[in-house]
This record gives C-alpha cells, structure tokens and sequence, in this order.
C-alpha cells in the first residue's frame, strides 16, 4: 500500500516513521520538514527555534524519543528551582504555589500571594462550596470568572494559556482547554475540591521534558527514517484505485492520503472531494507567533534569574508576552558566563527593537546583547474556540467516511508535541488496520 503523508511537523514525520516502521511504502512531502521544531547552537547555546519542550505526563513523545534510541537525550527541567513571575503594577510576582493550571491547590501560597486582591482570595476561598452543574461550552474567560472573578482571569488564565495557545481566554474553548476542570464542575460544583480529590502523589520526574542537544535532534532522527520528499503538493484528489497528488508539476498515484500540514492548509486540499469537510477545516481560526531570543553576557544582567521566566498579563504587556530565562531552567543549555532570554510573543511582527526595548525595561538591562535571533511562526497556532469539541466531532465524523483518508495534526485533540506523537500514532494503526482487512 502506497501512503503520501502531506506535511512533514512532527505530525507527519512520526505517522511516516511508524508507517515505515510497520512496513508500509509511506511517503513525506514537505518542502520544509520539521515545520517550527528546530535547534541552533550559538555561542556555546542550544536555542530552539520554535517549542522548547513538552508535559512530561503525557507518555508519547517519550515512548516515540526512546524507541528511535534517543533515549540518552531526554533531560527534564530544573524543578528544584521551579518558579513563574508574573507582573503585576510594573514589578515581578511570584505565581503561587500549588496552582494546577488556573486552579489553587494549596490555601496559604494564595493567602500569601500579592498577585491578587483580597477580593479575588475570597472568591477562591468560597468557590469551595459551590454545587455541581453542567452548563453548555462557555470562553474559559466566562468559565474561570464564574468561579473566580475577573482579577482571575486577567493575572492567572489569560497569561498561562496565552503562551501555551497563543490565544486570548475570551475566545478559547472552556471544553476543550479545561476539560478536566469542566469535568469538576459537573461533578462537584467546586473546581477546587474536584483537583484536590483528584490530586495524584508527586512523580518525581520533571514537570518538562526536551531533547538534551535541542529538539532539533528529534527532528533530524525522524526525518533519516522516513521517504522524504522536499516539495509542496499543491493538490489532492479521489481517483479510482485511491488518491492522486500533485506535486512537483506531475500527478502520483496513492492507496491512502494522509493530511498532517494543520487544518488552515488542509481545508482548500480536500474541499474539492468534501466541501463541508473543508467549511469545517477553514473554521478553526489560528494566531502567529514570534520568538525573539537574545542571548548577554552573565556579567551584565543585575538579575539573581531565580526562577522559569516571567509571564505579562494583557493589562500590562507591551512586546513581550511571556520570556523564559533558558539557563535557569534548563541544565547545560547555557555556559555559566552566559544568560538567555527566549521572548514570546503572538504578534508576528515585532521588531527587534521593540522586543528589546522591553526586555531592557522589565529586566533593568542596558548592555547591548551578544547575540540576537529571531523566528517568526505565521499562522502557527490553531485556536480551540468555543464550539471546537462538537467542530472536531464533525470533522472526525466525515474524516472517517472517506476511504483512504486520514487527517492528524495539533488542530483536533491537543496542540502538545506528544498530543501530535499520539494522533500519528493512531492514525498508523488505522491504515495498518484497514490494509490487513
């Protein structure tokens, strides 16, 4: 059986690599393989063109990363010196202690805490006493002002997702972003008490993992176990025995097609064989991202750097969204007479200039860095709007009737790199599957 895999992300090389694994004749097309995920060294500094890392907690990356023999690359965060400012009235706050994603866990920390208003630790105090219910898909902005106020949403929810998403609480899916915490709700009424029952003993691993040489490693292992083809296919189509592609001025014949180049690219390739399909693909809107990363002398940042990195809630951003503080949170990133700032942010085109501008403010520097780079992602992050669980159903739904057609990618049921791992994964077994039958 011969399988053309559209878009060569992680996605599409792990669906080539256990297709091949599997010994199926699959193919990648991608004129630029690895899509965001990327590694470069300079001065002694391992930098990541795009994701830095993935949540331990899910498995598949991992057990992807120790199959293909990498398992000597694995290297997790440094947690003992895990720590997230955040600013607040122009200075840095520590997050609290005990958070699961927008949810405390522990009273004191928030007690402590002077990122939030005495106001906003009551409405977390009694949020404890609220009765189960369940409401229709609702903005995780609605979702968390409901059970903690809007202070809630502005210095802890809008921040957090902001930079996992890149996408603002107002239009993110409650459903699809919170699922366990909407789970709660119905549950128990109290998201507090639904995470503290549920709350599991510490693993002892890393809360995050990467690759120890750059996630660049995973990339290129990948793409030397796969047909790679470096060209764009420009269009896809039924044809009697299965599929046609075009690509590279000419028509190729495949038994199966596999979509993994994100649904914004996949609607206008498969809207000609199913227009609702395509509709419901062009339907799920994405933001850009932007990393600047800038890399000073030790010497000249008055920083103790005792902590991730920072994140800037909407009230108080300018450039920068949030930053890491790379040396600190990852061991053997950074020489010693060395600090890294990875800058993020969701707005495609800033500059230099103003990336540095407002770095130099909130950090206190004034030395001009050793080095700077910049990666630019348009178009890069699909966003899990309200609505996206029934979308995604749909989607899955017409997918399946299609013969010879899957679609996997980071726009469907998670936008982490083991999430993309898994959807790879199980489309492989699909068309294994389906090929033996």
């Amino acid at each position: 059986m011969k399988i053309a895999i559209i878009g060569g992300g992680i996605s599409g090389l792990s669906c080539g690599y256990y297709l091949t694994r599997n010994g199926h004749d699959a193919t990648v097309f991608d004129p630029a393989p690895g899509g965001s995920i990327g590694s470069v060294n300079i001065e002694g500094c391992i930098l990541e063109t795009g994701p830095e890392s993935w949540l331990a907690m899910k498995p598949w990356a991992e057990q992807l990363i120790r199959e293909l023999g990498l398992g000597d690359e694995l290297t997790g965060s440094n947690d003992a010196g895990r720590r997230t400012y955040v600013l607040r009235h122009g200075r840095f706050v520590t997050l609290p202690e005990g958070l699961q994603m927008v949810v405390p866990t522990r009273i004191w920390p928030v007690v402590e805490s002077q990122l939030f208003t005495w106001e906003t630790k009551f409405r977390m105090a009694i949020e404890m006493f609220r009765s189960p219910k369940a409401m229709p898909d609702r903005s995780v902005s609605e979702f968390v002002a409901d059970h903690f106020g809007q202070e809630a949403v502005a210095y802890l929810a809008e921040p957090l997702l902001a930079g996992v998403y890149g996408g603002s609480p107002d239009d993110l899916s409650a459903a699809s972003v919170l699922p366990k915490f909407v789970e709660y709700e119905q549950r128990y009424g109290s998201v507090v008490v639904g995470t503290m029952r549920d709350k599991r003993k510490p693993s002892g691993q890393s809360i995050f993992k990467t690759m120890r040489h750059g996630m660049g490693t995973l990339i290129d292992t990948l793409i030397s176990r796969v047909n790679l083809i470096r060209s764009r296919v420009e269009a896809v189509s039924p044809s009697e025995s299965g599929w046609q592609i075009y690509v590279a001025g000419h028509w190729q014949d495949f038994d199966h097609v596999v979509l993994a180049c994100g649904a914004n690219r996949a609607a206008p390739l498969i809207a000609p064989a199913d227009a609702r399909l395509g509709e419901l693909l062009a339907a799920i809107p994405y933001t850009s991202s932007c990393i600047w990363t800038f890399g000073y002398r030790r010497s000249d940042v008055p920083h103790p750097l005792d902590a991730f990195g920072f994140l800037v809630p909407k009230p108080e951003r300018r450039a920068i969204m949030a930053c890491t503080w790379l040396g600190t949170k990852w061991a053997g990133r950074v020489p010693d007479d060395k600090a890294v700032f990875r800058c993020f942010s969701t707005d495609p085109d800033v500059s230099r200039e103003a990336a540095l501008d407002d770095l130099n403010r909130l950090m206190d520097l004034t030395a001009e860095p050793i080095f700077a780079i910049n990666n630019r992602w348009p178009d890069s992050m699909p966003q899990y709007s309200v609505g996206h669980t029934a979308r995604v159903a749909e989607i899955d739904a017409r997918a399946a009737q299609i013969p010879g057609f899957s679609l996997i990618g980071n726009a469907f049921h998670g936008i982490g790199i083991p999430d993309c791992v898994r959807s790879a994964q199980k489309a492989a077994e699909r068309i294994g599957a389906a090929h033996v039958q």
